[in-house]
């Protein structure tokens, strides 16, 4: 079975959890990375950046030419 978005974010939260910060900068990264993957966990573990939604989807459609001419139409997002 594949990973799930959701168990990949479950798994790195596990890793963000065990690692031990060494400095107060890197208690203060790690802090800021658990609160991202919860937030991503809360609102569904689906697309992590916003906008991204259409380069992540494959295809897209094609621009119509009007009249029908072999290989014109040009596939565009």
């Amino acid at each position: 079975m594949a990973n799930t978005s959701r168990m990949n974010r479950l798994e790195e939260l596990g890793r963000v959890d065990a690692e031990k910060a060494r400095t107060r900068k890197g208690k203060r990264n790690l802090k800021d990375e658990k609160k991202r993957i919860v937030r991503e966990l809360k609102r569904g573990g689906g697309l992590a950046k916003r906008g991204m939604g259409q380069a992540m989807k494959k295809g897209g459609h094609v621009k119509s030419m009007g009249k029908a001419t072999r290989g014109g139409g040009v596939a565009k997002r």
